[in-house]
């Protein structure tokens, strides 16, 4: 069952001894049945409250807090809340109660109008891409290697290609990335698995808090730069990667931004694929859209690059001249 910000803050109370709610704030989660407040006490102490409003969300918190929990003894333990206390909900499971994360939500427009915030992003990314495999394993996250995971992008690309929902060019491009292994053949990593505005926190020009690690696993650490790549401007982006990279305690892969690259594009196809399994046309349409998009922006560059063609032919003629 869904609760409003008074039910939150009423088991804020119970969860955390001492705590007297004076005010409270709703926070945006991606999640919908989810309910989220942060909540500032009498005493003007901040917590957040997380109290999952069905059987699935309740699993997905716990998965969560586990995670977040095995992080607390690597490099990360600085951008994650603790946990306060939890209270048993009256139709099962539990709610959690953490310290509120510092600072306030990240939206993208931030990331645009600052180097530093992006740099500092970049370095987060670094350290949850080498947290150590025993911290992994402690959390108990899924572990897939690079061989399943470019299976399953070979699989998708090919159902929707196969069923006429690909333009030509999409299509083609799609395929002859899915064909060059070497951009396949990495060591999967440690990653976040959900990035978005929703899960990360800012204070000043740096990141400060990273939740919801719900969906955590041993992967492609090109998916946490994919959404990234597709919405910051190229500087930003050579900003944040070069913060990356300096983080990293050993090279990347050469081809990581590549990769990312095409995870963005697979991610319309993943979206496409999903609105025609639940047969949602508004999800459909938006996913044609993007990918109408993509066509168009293909054509461009082959616009463009038979234009350098002939520019270069011209020139040889007249020099020859």
């Amino acid at each position: 069952m869904h609760r409003n910000s008074y039910s939150l803050a009423a088991l804020a109370a119970a969860a955390v001894p001492g705590m007297v709610p004076a005010r409270t704030m709703p926070i945006a989660t991606p999640a919908e049945d989810l309910d989220v407040a942060g909540i500032l006490g009498e005493d003007g102490r901040r917590v957040m409250v997380l109290s999952p409003a069905s059987t699935a969300a309740g699993v997905r918190l716990e998965r969560d807090l586990k995670v977040a929990d095995a992080l607390t003894g690597t490099s990360l333990r600085g951008v994650i809340p603790p946990v306060l206390g939890f209270v048993k909900l009256t139709e099962g499971g539990r709610c959690a109660v953490t310290e509120a994360p510092v600072g306030r939500p990240l939206m993208l427009e931030d990331l645009s109008g600052s180097e530093a915030l992006a740099r500092s992003l970049g370095q987060v990314l670094a350290r949850i891409h080498t947290v150590p495999r025993y911290a992994a394993e402690a959390a108990g996250v899924e572990s897939f290697t690079s061989q399943v995971l470019h299976a399953e992008h070979r699989a998708r690309v090919a159902a929707l290609t196969e069923a006429g929902h690909l333009p030509a060019a999409v299509a083609q491009r799609w395929q002859a990335l899915l064909e060059d292994e070497e951009l396949w053949d990495f060591t999967p990593q440690f990653v976040h698995g959900d990035l978005s505005e929703e899960s990360l926190f800012l204070s000043g020009d740096q990141v400060s808090a990273v939740r919801d690690w719900s969906s955590s696993k041993v992967a492609d650490a090109a998916s946490d730069l994919a959404w990234l790549i597709s919405s910051l401007d190229p500087d930003r982006f050579d900003a944040l990667c070069a913060a990356y990279r300096e983080e990293l305690p050993t090279s990347a892969h050469p081809r990581l931004m590549e990769r990312a690259q095409a995870l963005g594009e697979f991610a319309v196809a993943e979206w496409l694929a999903h609105g025609l399994e639940v047969e949602d046309p508004e999800i459909v349409a938006d996913a044609r859209g993007m990918i109408a998009d993509l066509d168009a922006d293909l054509a461009q560059l082959a616009r463009d690059e038979a234009e350098r063609t002939y520019e270069e032919m011209s020139a040889r003629e007249d020099d020859r001249a």
